[in-house]
């Protein structure tokens, strides 16, 4: 397993991540805190920003 951060703080950003990674096999999870979400999720990884927001 590999961990890297990373900042998704605009849509564009999230469609770029979720476009990219959507090219590997691999499975890929978002973490914030206590928050798992698959990162290929488009709605996954806008409710992990809007969490990740309100604390």
């Amino acid at each position: 397993m590999r961990t890297v951060q990373i900042s998704l703080n605009h849509i564009d950003n999230i469609k770029n991540f979720v476009n990219g990674i959507a090219k590997f096999d691999n499975e890929f999870d978002l973490v914030s805190g206590r928050y798992v979400v698959n990162a290929r999720s488009i709605m996954g990884n806008l409710a992990w920003i809007f969490r990740s927001r309100s604390t």
